[in-house]
């Protein structure tokens, strides 16, 4: 896999402009997978948005709110030239759909804003920059230097998309909330339209059980830091989320679902840089002991694999090793 900038990725999207290209997205495709794909696939004539498997909820209500549902594809075209993978950095990612690609004669790369996963030896182009709180302000940035109109759908795509990752905008930059606002003026919608339609999305009864995990999870105080962990109903990462609102300074929750497992793990920022912490880097490892793959963000993580008789103690390895950080971090104030 080779990197490039961003005037060799634009460079590269021109070339294949009028060329049959696929846009898709890691499995379980989110609101910034999907929002990103359809977003960039404006740029392409002929275009089609193909996703691996199946997409969340909340990625599913925005396209039928845009009007876009009938425009992601479940079949995957022949003779394509370009694929383009967003929102994921690697093959595993993809599910069983990496086992079409690879063998495939098409240009493939990668646009993405996680950490790069250490394992990646596949022929493809990639452009990889923590820098941007999510792929759809990647996506937004190179619609911008290409020169493509962003109309209202467009930017409706891409404010899902970067809102969504932006953890109540504090995994945010100058350009984020310049995107932001400019986005906001083409849509013509305000910001608190976002989390309250989506906040209606999710039923009562997943909220309030999200209220209770957390209610009953475990709450240690390592040094100067609070952090709260243990086993969610259903879904990790909205249980994080909530322990992290709930003023935690790191959130690890672990749950097993009918096919697999899965870690969550989030950092208040700027604690990342403080401690020298990066979740991402953690979870590559916690995949291992479930059977399947892990990365992410510094402060918003995940792990999912197929032994999920290993939850626990994947999600209590994920613990000890913030708690060791925390710890260390702690010692060394005190002797400053």
């Amino acid at each position: 896999m080779r990197a490039i900038d961003i005037d060799e990725l634009c460079n590269t999207l021109k070339a294949y402009k009028d060329k049959r290209v696929v846009l898709t997205f890691h499995t379980i495709g989110d609101r910034d997978a999907v929002g990103s794909a359809m977003a960039l696939s404006s740029f392409f004539p002929n275009a089609t948005v193909f996703t691996p498997d199946f997409i969340t909820n909340n990625a599913r209500r925005m396209l039928a709110y845009i009007g876009y549902s009938e425009r992601l594809k479940t079949q995957l075209p022949e003779g394509i030239d370009l694929v383009v993978v967003l929102d994921a950095n690697n093959t595993f990612a993809l599910g069983r759909l990496s086992e079409r690609l690879v063998p495939s004669s098409a240009k493939i790369l990668f646009i993405d804003h996680h950490m790069v996963h250490k394992d990646m030896t596949i022929d493809a182009l990639i452009f990889n920059d923590e820098k941007f709180n999510s792929t759809a302000s990647i996506a937004c940035e190179v619609l911008k230097k290409l020169g493509q109109n962003i109309d209202k759908s467009v930017a409706m795509l891409l404010l899902n998309g970067i809102i969504a990752d932006s953890a109540d905008m504090q995994n945010s930059s100058p350009l984020t909330f310049r995107q932001v606002a400019d986005l906001l003026e083409i849509a013509q919608t305000d910001f608190s339209f976002f989390s309250e339609y989506f906040h209606e999305s999710i039923p009562t009864g997943n909220r309030y059980q999200a209220i209770k995990d957390v209610a009953s999870a475990n709450i240690e105080v390592v040094g100067k830091y609070v952090l709260v962990y243990g086993r969610a109903t259903e879904h990790a990462n909205v249980v994080a989320d909530a322990a992290l609102r709930l003023e935690a300074d790191a959130a690890v929750f672990w749950t097993v679902g009918n096919t697999e497992a899965s870690v969550s793990a989030r950092l208040r920022a700027p604690l990342d840089k403080k401690l020298s912490m990066h979740l991402g880097v953690i979870m590559e490892d916690i995949g291992v002991l479930i059977g399947g793959t892990g990365g992410g963000h510094a402060c918003a993580a995940g792990a999912y694999g197929i032994k999920k008789e290993s939850a626990q103690v994947a999600g209590e390895e994920t613990v000890k090793r913030i708690k060791a950080i925390m710890e260390k971090n702690s010692r060394g104030s005190d002797n400053a």
